[in-house]
């Protein structure tokens, strides 16, 4: 399949902090157009040449920052501790008629956890009902400045079982079918 795509994510977000919080609501529409050069092939059913599909996106990113002085191994530190809530919600869309052009899963990772879309590139939005809860903690050097140490911690609940894949298949299994 060959063709040309068009996307656009125009989002509107009202980030608010304080010394000590934040909170960063935002809401969005992921727009994709595709104009395709499908092969003919008399094995497959017709295909659509031409695809619009709009998916919105809503999220809250928060969190609080918590800070003391700390002395260990005769050092002192400025510790803090960081929690932090993340909700989205991108309601399912049926994208199979669309191709793969430049599209993977993500690698797991701490800054997964926070992404609104689980798929790299454009071809695929992920469906999702989902909120991450994490807690950072940092040592730093209070007379450098120097952050000798970062540890994290997080888990992401699912509310509604994932159904957008990257083929029918990987659809069927994240829905637990």
């Amino acid at each position: 399949v060959e063709g040309d795509r068009f996307t656009a994510y125009p989002h509107l977000s009202l980030p608010m902090q304080g010394a000590a919080w934040f909170v960063t609501p935002k809401v969005g529409v992921h727009y994709r157009q595709y104009s395709l050069d499908r092969p003919d092939t008399r094995s497959q059913r017709d295909l659509a040449t031409s695809i619009n599909s709009s998916v919105p996106i809503v999220s809250i990113d928060s969190g609080l920052l918590f800070e003391r002085e700390t002395n260990v191994f005769d050092r002192d530190y400025t510790q803090t501790l960081e929690p932090r809530l993340f909700y989205l919600n991108v309601p399912y869309r049926n994208q199979e008629e669309i191709p793969l052009f430049d599209t993977s899963r993500y690698d797991v990772g701490f800054a997964q956890i926070f992404a609104e879309n689980r798929y790299s590139g454009k071809d695929r939005i992920g469906d999702a009902n989902d909120l991450t809860a994490a807690v950072t903690t940092r040592f730093i050097e209070s007379d450098t400045g120097v952050e000798r140490l970062r540890a994290l911690i997080g888990q992401r609940y699912y509310f509604s079982d994932q159904k957008v894949g990257l083929n029918n298949q990987e659809s069927l299994r994240e829905s637990g079918r």
